[in-house]
């Protein structure tokens, strides 16, 4: 198993797992010779963890002494206090803010699911536009608060209220989600119409020329990680899941670089009957 998720399960404790034999479309989970924690979706083609760790032994997980602080370290990246400097010189959000001009509304209310530090929050309240964070931890919630000025709020999406919007964001989240069907359903009850969703999360695209033999090749074990990764999507799931959600995708070919796939989707007008 990946050294990553080793170390990070040590310091935790044991965390509790529970077994999956479905996938979240319903489908049969077949045999997947590269990992034993994993069957891949006979009708929606996603990677499914068979041993997602329960949700309530996660929680300090993604707080700031155990997201931010030991697993950080174990992958050599940088603190939360260092994050936002190397995510403007990375070229993530530049990649980010060039796709919510080409799609997104020119003004109105944004929400971030996992906004972290709030590096992309910070330069569209900058831009203009009425920015909201959510993170699941209230030590992050509150010390990104106190840091940046922004309202960001604790709590597990979906089953938090929040209010209506123009432009949801949601980067590196929804892989690691229980319920990735509700939290897409939910989206779209969030967004006005007409409204678009950003989308980021490892897809594997054989039809961008992506490895299959194993999954996103050099990256493999890094993404098939079973303490962190209960999903790995395909184009193919994608679809699957906009079509549950009523959302219809917009883009399904950019990314900010492989294990970083982008997905725009967008609630439909109202119609006029």
């Amino acid at each position: 198993m990946y050294m990553y998720s080793r170390l990070v399960e040590r310091q935790l404790g044991n965390v509790r797992r529970h077994e999956r034999d479905r996938c979240w479309c319903d489908g049969e989970l077949l045999a997947f010779k590269w990992h034993q924690s994993y069957g891949i979706c006979a009708k929606c083609g996603c990677y499914v963890n068979r041993r997602p760790p329960l949700l309530e032994d996660l929680k300090s997980f993604y707080s700031l002494d155990h997201y931010w602080g030991a697993w950080m370290q174990s992958k050599g990246a940088p603190t939360i206090e260092q994050r936002t400097a190397y995510d403007l010189k990375d070229g993530r959000v530049d990649c980010w803010l060039g796709l919510i001009k080409q799609y997104g509304p020119a003004s109105g209310q944004v929400i971030e699911i996992g906004c972290g530090h709030a590096v992309l929050l910070r330069e569209l309240h900058n831009q203009g536009y009425s920015c909201l964070g959510v993170e699941i931890s209230e030590d992050v919630s509150d010390w990104v608060s106190r840091q940046t000025g922004l309202q960001v709020i604790a709590g597990a999406y979906p089953q938090i209220e929040l209010p209506e919007c123009d432009l949801f964001l949601a980067f590196d989240v929804i892989e690691h989600v229980h319920d990735p069907v509700s939290f897409l359903r939910k989206t779209y009850d969030l967004l006005k119409p007409g409204g678009v969703a950003i989308l980021q999360q490892p897809v594997v695209r054989p039809e961008q020329g992506y490895s299959l033999e194993p999954p996103l090749g050099v990256d493999f074990e890094r993404m098939f990680d079973d303490l962190e990764h209960l999903w790995i999507f395909t184009n193919a799931s994608f679809r699957v899941l906009a079509e549950l959600s009523g959302l219809r995708i917009l883009d399904e070919t950019s990314r900010w670089r492989q294990c970083h796939e982008i997905v725009i989707l967008k609630k439909p007008e109202k119609s006029n009957g």
